[in-house]
């Protein structure tokens, strides 16, 4: 339900060069090896004596090294690429020849293991300079889980209360890209809610009730039409005055 959307792809690169799948099965072997050696060692630096983590307070550095869960590893940008293509070289003589720059650097623009940008759609900072994000879990010794990161509908749904105005506007989070311009559909609501300039809008009537919807986000990726479906449950409410407490 909707207006139809009026997208339009984004402009393609002229150096845009593509790997075939070989050698992306290759890159894709290496990148989880290097991710498990810079992981396992803060001190990594590139040829040039870069440091490729941010730097952390030491007292942060220990209580991270004691964590047991999934922890956010900051990398700076320019050192990891840089330890990328030196680490490629080394275990598997990949050259520039054979991977060019803007090939390397297209591949881990789209790595679903890095986090380049926030959920608002801002590049990832820390420490006021640009960082990438890599998330991590460690299993032992100088061996990880990394988490995959997804392209989603974020912020959820509010409430809705009866008789009360609701408005909803959902954004989506692509981790590899800025925030793009995104149209938002459904193909079944109750008859109290409408999609308008991307928001869901409606008055809920007295007799609304909770309700699976299914919101369809549809943009570009370069030039690749994406969409993405997520299910959401609306939870509609009794309207309670002010200064009341409702009881169920």
């Amino acid at each position: 339900m909707g207006n139809p959307p009026l997208l339009e792809p984004s402009p393609a690169s002229p150096t845009e060069q593509t790997l075939d799948s070989d050698l992306m099965v290759k890159l894709d072997e290496l990148f989880m090896k290097y991710l498990e050696a810079i992981c396992s060692n803060n001190i990594t630096v590139d040829s040039e004596g870069e440091s490729i983590h941010q730097t952390q307070m030491a007292k942060k550095l220990e209580k991270l090294e004691q964590c047991t869960e999934y922890r956010t590893f900051r990398f700076r940008i320019q050192a990891f690429s840089n330890g990328y293509r030196e680490f490629i070289e080394r275990e598997a003589g990949l050259t520039e020849q054979a991977v060019s720059k803007q090939q390397l650097r297209n591949y881990l623009h789209q790595q679903h293991y890095i986090s380049r940008y926030n959920e608002d759609g801002k590049k990832a900072k820390s420490k006021g300079h640009h960082v990438w994000n890599v998330e991590a879990k460690k299993i032992s010794r100088n061996t990880w889980w990394f988490k995959e990161f997804l392209r989603r509908i974020a912020s959820p749904p509010p409430k809705a209360v009866v008789g009360v105005p609701y408005e909803w506007t959902p954004t989506i989070w692509d981790p590899q890209i800025k925030a793009p311009k995104v149209y938002f559909s459904s193909e079944w609501l109750p008859a109290w809610l409408r999609w308008e300039n991307n928001s869901l809008r409606g008055l809920p009537p007295p007799d609304a009730t909770d309700c699976n919807i299914v919101v369809v986000a549809s943009y570009y990726q370069g030039k690749e039409l994406c969409h993405l479906k997520s299910n959401f449950v609306f939870h509609v409410v009794s309207h309670t005055p002010s200064g009341t407490m409702f009881m169920p």
